[in-house]
């Protein structure tokens, strides 16, 4: 992931956010350094990362932000970035009416990496414009679900018999609920769309370029494109983006341990992480590195660290020379 300007502002999943350095010479490796952000920026792009498929987690996390954004004052456009196959119905209804709240408030701009189809083309469809590279996929309007046999099925138990089955009525619900899928579409994007509402439904599937010429999407962009046309069209000016993520953490973390607790770096850029508290497992306390302090490091403190590193100082003092950590 990369943006143009740093984020400075908190999170409701950022207590505290983390830059880990590591410089590695002949002989001698230098101790990490964190930092957490301690003041709001005026005027904010907030970037909420959805990414992986749709689950009640995704969503459960994709609310939460949203509706954080929407009670920060300071926030005044919200990017989407995406890279979903879609997934569970319910989560992708969630998300869907999530961001519908958040567009009636401010600017939302979807900004598609490389797929959002099916819910996750769902859950964007209510932003304000669905920005694409010309290699993303976009699309599947439809419910994925076992097609009807040729053969109509022997008549089930009726609803109040709940051991039983019905299959019959099992597809009018998935029915239904394909339905409710395409007539959303439509209410959202049915005057972009260049085909009817029936060839809609067929759940294909196109390419970014393909995607704007047929009104799935609006614009050719990067992600960075997405950020500067949702400021601009808040007329915020100056800005500074603020990059959220959501979903279950399924990297492998950076280990470090306070006098109270063990807590885990997830890295989500170069030089950017997040700390979390460690849940139950098993580790080798004297092998996880000890650290003091976490404090917000600016460019101009890193570069004052290197050339310390550079006179000799050993890693502990580089640390302490930056007001950051030592190991």
């Amino acid at each position: 992931m990369s943006t143009k300007q740093p984020s400075t502002a908190l999170t409701s999943r950022q207590q505290l956010a983390v830059v880990v350095v590591a410089a590695a010479v002949v002989g001698a490796v230098l101790a990490p350094s964190v930092y957490a952000a301690t003041n709001d920026p005026d005027d904010t792009v907030a970037v909420v990362e959805i990414e992986g498929p749709v689950t009640s987690a995704l969503a459960d996390d994709v609310e939460s932000e949203l509706a954080d954004i929407r009670a920060n004052d300071s926030v005044g456009a919200v990017v989407l970035k995406l890279d979903t196959p879609g997934g569970a119905p319910v989560a992708s209804e969630r998300m869907y009416k999530a961001v519908q709240r958040t567009s009636e408030q401010m600017t939302v701009i979807a900004s598609v990496q490389s797929m959002s189809a099916s819910g996750g083309y769902y859950a964007m469809a209510p932003a304000d414009e669905i920005y694409v590279l010309p290699t993303s996929t976009v699309g599947s309007i439809g419910l994925n679900a076992p097609a009807p046999r040729n053969t109509a099925p022997v008549q089930g138990p009726s609803g109040p018999d709940k051991a039983g089955g019905n299959e019959i009525q099992a597809w009018a619900e998935q029915q239904t609920l394909a339905d409710t899928f395409v007539d959303a579409m439509m209410a959202e994007r049915g005057d972009e769309f260049q085909m009817p509402r029936e060839e809609v439904a067929q759940a294909d599937v196109y390419l970014g370029t393909e995607a704007v010429q047929n009104g799935y999407a609006d614009e050719i962009g990067s992600l960075n494109e997405a950020i500067h046309a949702a400021a601009t069209a808040e007329n915020l000016g100056e800005y500074e983006v603020d990059t959220r993520e959501t979903g279950p953490d399924t990297r492998f973390p950076f280990l470090l341990r306070t006098d109270t607790q063990v807590v885990a770096v997830y890295a989500n850029d170069p030089g950017y992480g997040e700390v979390k508290p460690m849940g139950l497992t098993y580790v080798h306390l004297e092998a996880v590195p000890h650290v003091d302090t976490v404090e917000r490091f600016s460019e101009s403190d890193l570069d004052r660290g290197g050339a310390a590193a550079g006179t000799g100082a050993t890693g502990n003092e580089t640390a302490r020379l930056i007001g950051g950590v030592g190991a």
